[in-house]
C-alpha cells in the first residue's frame, strides 16, 4: 500500500461516509495501519492510500485506534506545534490545533464510539479528519520548514504522523535550473500540463506553446473547448500555436525558428513530428513518456500497465528520432503501482515525477552531459489504444484480470457489463479472497463438483454482488447504470432486486 504524496490530486478530495463498515473496511484498516507503522508514522487517512472513504487510524503509543465516519463535536482551548505527514514527506508545518477535542465515531463492527483527547492524540486526531475532508497541512501552516536530519532520525518534533525523506519535488517546490533554455513546449492533455509549469517555475523561458486545436463540446459541439495545455498556457501568459497534422507538417518548423527556441519539449503532443521540426531547435526535440522504454510504446501505456498487473512502470524522457517512441534515453524514473491503483490516480503521479525527469534530462542537455543510450532492441511491449473491445468485462477471465481491467479503465473510458440488457459501467471491485472465492459448487452429473457459471451471482458482501469468474470472484463495489449516476453495490442490489443466480454479461 503506497502513501500519496504531494501533488496527488486524491489528497485534495473530500471522502464519502462509509454505509455499513463491513470485511472491505476491515482489510483497508489492518493495512492502512501496517502502512502507517512501516512509515514511522502516528496516524493515516484512507486518503492518503488512494481511498476516498471516511476511515482514519491512530496509534500514538496507547494502542491502535480504528475510527469510522469520524467527527469532532466539541473542542477546547488552543495550541500553536509543529507537525509533519506523510503525505509531506521532509516538511514541518506550524500548525493551531484545538488543544482537547472529543470525537465521534464508528468502530470496524459499526458500533458507535466516543473519543476524549487532549494534548499530542487530540492534534493527531484533528489533522486525520482533516485528511478526510481534503485539507492538507500546507493550508493551515504559519510557517513551513525542512525536517533537519537530526528530527529525521528520532522521529520529530510534534509531528502528527511522522516525517519521511523527500522523494520527488512536487509543485510550488521545483528547483531553480543551472541553465536556463528557451523551450518551445509541445503538448495537449492534462498529462502535460505539470511539465509545462515546472518549466515556467524552475526559470526555464518557454518561448511558446504549441498545442492540438479546440474541439467541439457541450450538447451538439455548439461550443469549443481549448485543450488543457492551452488553458495552462493563458494562465500563464504564454504565446500558443495550435495545429493539427497538416499544420505541423507544412508550419510548425518556421514557428520554432520564429520563437528561437533552444529545444523542443514534447509531453503528449498527439501528432508526429516530422524531420524537419525535430531538427529545427538547436539541442533538437524530447519527450517523457510514461513509461519505462522500450516497455508500453504506444498511446495507452498507463492503462496496459495496470492491465498487465506491472508492480513497477515509470517516466522516461527521449531524445526523439522520427520513429514513435524509439529515440535514445536520456533519463528514467521509477514508479511504483499500488494494489488499489487506477489509471487516474497513476496518471497523476506519473506527470508528477515526468516533470521533474524533464528538468534533470534539460540540466544534462544543456551542461553538455546528456549521453541518450539506443533502447535494447527485441524487448518492446506494445501499448495500443484502448479500444472498444477492451471496455467489455469478459467473465470468463480471472477475477484478477477483471480487477485490473476496471482499475485501468477508470476513471476514462470505464469497464462496462450488462444486466438484464442494460449497458452497466464497473467502477470498482474487489477480488474475494479464500475458499468462497469461486462461489458455492454444486453437484455435478458424475458426483463431481460444477463451478457456478462465470457471471452469476454467488453471494453478497456488505450487500453488493459478488459475482463469479473464469477462476475465483469479484465483489461489485460501484457500479452505474447506462443514464444513470454512480452507487454503491448494495443500491444497485436493493434498487434492481438482484438476487443469487442473477446474471452479469451477455446480451
Amino acid at each position: 500500500m503506497i502513501i500519496r504524496t504531494f501533488g496527488d490530486p486524491v489528497l485534495r478530495r473530500k471522502a464519502a461516509p462509509v454505509d455499513r463498515p463491513g470485511a472491505s473496511i476491515r482489510r483497508l484498516a489492518r493495512r492502512m495501519l501496517e502502512a502507517m507503522r512501516e512509515a514511522k508514522g502516528v496516524g493515516l487517512a484512507a486518503p492518503q492510500v488512494g481511498v476516498l472513504r471516511r476511515l482514519a487510524v491512530v496509534d500514538t503509543g496507547e494502542g491502535p485506534l480504528i475510527l469510522v465516519n469520524p467527527r469532532i463535536t466539541a473542542s477546547s482551548g488552543s495550541e500553536v506545534d509543529w507537525e509533519g505527514c506523510l503525505s509531506f514527506p521532509g516538511l514541518l508545518a506550524e500548525i493551531e490545533r484545538a488543544q482537547s477535542v472529543s470525537v465521534e465515531a464508528l468502530d470496524v463492527e459499526g458500533k458507535r464510539v466516543w473519543v476524549e483527547a487532549e494534548g499530542f492524540l487530540a492534534r493527531v486526531l484533528q489533522h486525520e479528519i482533516d485528511h478526510l475532508d481534503g485539507i492538507v497541512i500546507l493550508d493551515r501552516a504559519r510557517a513551513v520548514r525542512r525536517v533537519p536530519e537530526e528530527e529525521d532520525d528520532d522521529g520529530g518534533e510534534g509531528n502528527g504522523e511522522g516525517p519521511g525523506s523527500a522523494e520527488e519535488a512536487g509543485p510550488g517546490s521545483w528547483p531553480k535550473a543551472a541553465h536556463p533554455l528557451k523551450v518551445a513546449f509541445m503538448g495537449t492533455p492534462d498529462f502535460a500540463v505539470p511539465t509545462l509549469r515546472a518549466l515556467v517555475e524552475a526559470g526555464h523561458r518557454v518561448v511558446g506553446v504549441v498545442t492540438r486545436p479546440d474541439r467541439p463540446a457541450g450538447r451538439g459541439g455548439r461550443r469549443m473547448r481549448p485543450p488543457p495545455v492551452k488553458r495552462a498556457a493563458a494562465e500563464l501568459g504564454l504565446e500558443v500555436w495550435q495545429g493539427g497534422a497538416r499544420e505541423v507538417r507544412t508550419g510548425l518548423a518556421d514557428v520554432l525558428a520564429a520563437w528561437g527556441a533552444d529545444i523542443g519539449v514534447v509531453v503528449a503532443f498527439g501528432v508526429i513530428l516530422p524531420s524537419q521540426v525535430l531538427r529545427t531547435p538547436r539541442l533538437g526535440c524530447v519527450n517523457l513518456h510514461a513509461s519505462l522504454l522500450p516497455d508500453y510504446r504506444g498511446a495507452a501505456p498507463i492503462q496496459r500497465a495496470l492491465m498487465d498487473g506491472r508492480r513497477v512502470t515509470g517516466v522516461t524522457v527521449i531524445q526523439m528520432d522520427e520513429g514513435v517512441d524509439t529515440g535514445g534515453i536520456i533519463a528514467q524514473q521509477e514508479v511504483p503501482i499500488a494494489d488499489d491503483d487506477t489509471a487516474g490516480t497513476l496518471h497523476d503521479r506519473l506527470a508528477v515525477a515526468g516533470a521533474g525527469l524533464v528538468l534533470h534530462a534539460l540540466e544534462l542537455l544543456a551542461a553538455g552531459r546528456a549521453e541518450p543510450r539506443p533502447q535494447p532492441a527485441g524487448r518492446s511491449v506494445p501499448a495500443p489504444r484502448i479500444g472498444p473491445e477492451d471496455e467489455v468485462i469478459d467473465w470468463g477471465k480471472t477475477a484478477q484480470e477483471i480487477e485490473r481491467q476496471v482499475r485501468a479503465l477508470d476513471p476514462v473510458p470505464g469497464a462496462h457489463t450488462v444486466f438484464r440488457g442494460r449497458r452497466v459501467k464497473v467502477w470498482r471491485v474487489e477480488r474475494v479472497d479464500g475458499p468462497e472465492e469461486t462461489g458455492p459448487a454444486r453437484e455435478g452429473p458424475a458426483g463431481g463438483t460444477v463451478r457456478p457459471e462465470p457471471g452469476r451471482v454467488v453471494g453478497f458482501d456488505d450487500g453488493c454482488p459478488v459475482v463469479a469468474a473464469g477462476s475465483g470472484a469479484v465483489v461489485l463495489r460501484v457500479l452505474q447504470p447506462a443514464g444513470g449516476s454512480r452507487m454503491s453495490g448494495s443500491d444497485f442490489v436493493n434498487g434492481y432486486r438482484v438476487g443469487l443466480g442473477d446474471r452479469f454479461g451477455g446480451r
